[in-house]
């Protein structure tokens, strides 16, 4: 037995627990997640229910399986069953539902959080404030693609706080995808001032497109594409900006740009493989404009006039012509 476990046994018996999960993070801190895991179990064994949440945080955000992709929930329920009225516990248990896929879960969660304010546990005081969770269920929405009732939010938290950098963003995103171009730049425009992004310079591209104002909506885009080596995971959010720098070209006359942002697009999806039908759709429009410019015979194909496709009837003509040929060989005694 390790002598950070011997001291955390002697805290619990002093009624110490407080010390002993001081003890236990200073343990994961050192990646000793064995000895950090065992003093928890100490601390739930002997009721002490912070340390029912700090397990549930580790398999949420540590542990690479997540207690097979579990990411915490049984701790935070077991949690909730000590301490119904934990804003904290309901958070936690909100991100789980989230990480599970269970979106609609997950909001709902927060709102319960949101009502437990009003009449919160003076044994827990929460973590984060009413404005942070408020903000943490907009970001749900976003991701969940509830544009409107995102937006709706966003309205009452900005005649609840005001204005500050996150809302100007999550408003500027949420006012674009509900068509509302002009009043999205407003919010877009100093949500930059304040913090270049490529979510910012992406919704704002976004807007600009809409009105038909490419030379403007261009220039944001290739803000994005000059930083997207930094975007982790988000094919639809890159595919975006690529795409829709091709069809500013394409609305700007210069087919020759547009070709180039084309084939990046078309290139890049092909890697993907199976893509999303919204995604797909997107590489069928960028490959039909490509051969539409191309028809025009006005561009050269800069980065595929080393390589020759042939259609479909063709492919298959020179595939039988190889094979008849392979068996003629074979008759004349070729192996």
């Amino acid at each position: 037995m390790s002598e950070a476990i011997e001291s955390a046994k002697q805290y619990i018996a002093d009624e110490n627990c407080k010390e002993a999960l001081q003890l236990a993070r200073k343990r994961h801190g050192k990646d000793d997640v064995e000895d950090y895991l065992a003093i928890l179990d100490l601390l739930i064994d002997a009721d002490y229910i912070p340390a029912i949440e700090e397990k549930g945080l580790y398999y949420q955000y540590y542990d690479e399986t997540h207690d097979n992709n579990d990411y915490g929930e049984k701790y935070f329920n077991e949690y909730l069953e000590k301490q119904p009225r934990s804003i904290n516990a309901i958070c936690d248990l909100a991100l789980s539902r989230f990480n599970k896929g269970h979106v609609d879960e997950a909001i709902d969660y927060m709102d319960k959080a949101l009502e437990k304010y009003k009449s919160y546990s003076r044994v827990e005081k929460p973590r984060i404030s009413k404005k942070e969770v408020l903000i943490g269920k907009i970001e749900l929405l976003i991701k969940a693609k509830r544009h409107d009732d995102a937006l709706g939010e966003l309205n009452k938290y900005e005649n609840q706080y005001g204005s500050n950098e996150k809302l100007d963003l999550y408003k500027g995103q949420m006012l674009q995808k509900t068509g509302k171009n002009r009043e999205a730049l407003e919010y877009l425009e100093r949500s930059i001032q304040n913090e270049d992004t490529i979510i910012g310079f992406n919704a704002k591209g976004d807007a600009l497109f809409e009105l038909k104002q490419y030379k403007e909506a261009l220039k944001n885009y290739k803000n994005c594409i000059h930083y997207e080596g930094k975007i982790e995971d988000d094919l639809e959010l890159i595919t975006n900006f690529n795409y829709k720098a091709a069809f500013c070209c394409v609305n700007l006359g210069d087919d020759q740009e547009a070709i180039k942002y084309l084939n990046k697009t078309i290139s890049m999806l092909n890697e993907h493989g199976r893509l999303p039908n919204d995604i797909e759709a997107i590489y069928q429009k960028c490959s039909f404009e490509k051969e539409r410019i191309m028809k025009k015979g006005e561009v050269e194909d800069k980065e595929f006039r080393k390589t020759r496709f042939f259609s479909t009837r063709t492919s298959l003509i020179i595939l039988a012509a190889i094979l008849v040929l392979y068996l003629i060989l074979r008759f004349l005694g070729y192996h």
